[in-house]
């Protein structure tokens, strides 16, 4: 049995691999562990995603820089790819055995970014029909949203520009905002399974919503929102989530079960928009309220000089009745005592005939007893015009006393409620109803602060 050196085996293991794959080959699985050497080379492993039973299977592959100029203008055209830990790549170059390490490694010289990109809409699509038949699609974006959603939870990587973005949106709003960070990695493996913990943390905070942001960049960056963890994870938050993911003409599946938002500052705008909405409501109802007291003061005061103006005619009509009334009693008291006073006189001048018929002395008694009759008769007449003048005076003063302007000027006043509606009773105004009092010098608005009970 021969025995090799190491030099010796790795030369026979060369020139097996080289007649093996004597040319260039496709290969394609995931990036792990990529590593950009000062060089200008890149390193990184191939890892078979699709492995089952045991460890993947991994490549060790290197570009140098010199075949780096020719991927990157490819990466460049698509604008869609870029390298990076887990994302699927299928790579062409060509298979060698290096001795120094004592590996199998492949030395690259293009990528199939078709690939890359095919490989993500296929499972974009996929996922997304996933999620609808298990009715996750819409479930978050169904939630209602807060009318001030001011306490605010954010995930994103801490320092970056989206996150300057969004904060700034919000404080330029001039809102009290209170915001609560997680910081979390945005791209690359460990990315999904970061958002997935910091929106399990927030979930707990108490947060109105939770905002979901990150920058732009290439597709394959964004790669981790199209991760089936974090869209069941948003789709489960037991709040609103926001997203504010990448470029305006990006779309993640996180953007699908998430409210969906261009930007970063798109996405606190739209957080702005909804507390500026709420405000400018209250400031029409406040507006609509004021309006409307101001209509039933009007209308309070309306009725007021309309029942003023009623009273002062009800007192003038009464006071014109009792004036006639006295003046047809005077008329009528006159014409009675003339009417007795000249039968009376008739009577005598009869008597007196008949006086002068039986002498003197009988005529001077009868002229006597007439005058005595006229006198009686004057004070009956007197008397019934006095009676009447007083009733007068007593009614004009029953008049004087229901004057509405001389009952508040002794200190009565006239208390309505906000329809207008006069206050006869305590019970007819609850503690906080506004009121409105007329006093003789104008008007009193008030505030009920409790009922105060008759001992």
């Amino acid at each position: 049995m021969t025995t090799y050196s190491v030099g010796e085996l790795s030369q026979v293991v060369a020139r097996a691999v080289s007649r093996a794959l004597p040319d260039e080959i496709w290969v394609r699985g995931e990036i792990r562990d990529l590593n950009r050497a000062p060089s200008g080379h890149v390193y990184f492993s191939l890892v078979d995603g699709d492995s089952i039973d045991g460890p993947p299977a991994l490549l060790p592959v290197t570009l140098f820089s010199s075949d780096k100029v020719a991927v990157n203008r490819v990466l460049q055209r698509s604008g869609a790819v870029r390298m990076t830990d887990g994302v699927e790549v299928r790579i062409r170059g060509r298979v060698a055995h290096y001795a120094a390490r004592g590996t199998v490694q492949l030395r690259m010289t293009w990528i199939d970014t078709d690939y890359t990109l095919g490989r993500l809409a296929a499972e974009r699509e996929r996922l997304i029909r996933s999620l609808e038949q298990r009715g996750l699609l819409t479930k978050n974006r169904s939630l209602p949203m807060p009318l001030v959603p001011l306490h605010v939870g954010l995930v994103t990587s801490r320092g970056s520009a989206a996150e300057a973005d969004f904060l700034d949106e919000l404080r330029s709003s001039g809102y009290a905002w209170r915001v609560v960070s997680v910081d979390s990695r945005m791209q690359g493996r460990d990315s999904a399974s970061d958002v997935v913990a910091a929106l399990g943390i927030l979930a707990t905070r108490g947060v109105d919503a939770i905002a979901l942001v990150r920058g732009g960049g290439a597709q394959t960056d964004l790669a981790a929102f199209d991760d089936e963890a974090i869209a069941v994870a948003v789709a489960n938050t037991p709040v609103p989530v926001l997203a504010g993911i990448g470029h305006e003409i990006d779309m993640t599946v996180t953007d699908l079960v998430a409210r969906s938002h261009k930007t970063p500052t798109a996405c606190g705008a739209a957080l702005v928009a909804l507390v500026r909405s709420y405000l400018d409501g209250l400031d029409r109802l406040a507006t609509a309220a004021d309006r409307a007291a101001q209509r039933r003061l009007d209308t309070a005061r309306s009725d007021l000089s309309s029942f003023t103006a009623r009273l002062d005619r009800a007192a003038g009509t009464a006071a014109a009745r009792s004036r006639y009334r006295l003046d047809a009693l005077t008329s009528r008291s006159l014409r009675a005592g003339e009417g007795v006073l000249r039968r009376r006189r008739e009577g005598l001048e009869q008597v007196a005939g008949r006086i002068a018929r039986t002498g003197a002395v009988r005529l001077a008694a009868a002229v006597d007893s007439l005058d005595r009759m006229a006198v009686a008769m004057e004070g009956v007449a007197g008397r019934s015009l006095v009676s009447a003048q007083n009733h007068l005076n007593d009614l004009q003063h029953r008049i004087d006393l229901s004057d509405p302007d001389r009952l508040l000027a002794r200190g009565w006043s006239i208390t309505r409620s906000q329809d207008g509606t006069v206050i006869t009773d305590p019970a007819e105004a609850a503690p906080g109803s506004r009121l409105r009092t007329t006093v003789a010098g104008g008007e009193l608005a008030s505030v009920v602060v409790e009922e105060l009970k008759n001992d």
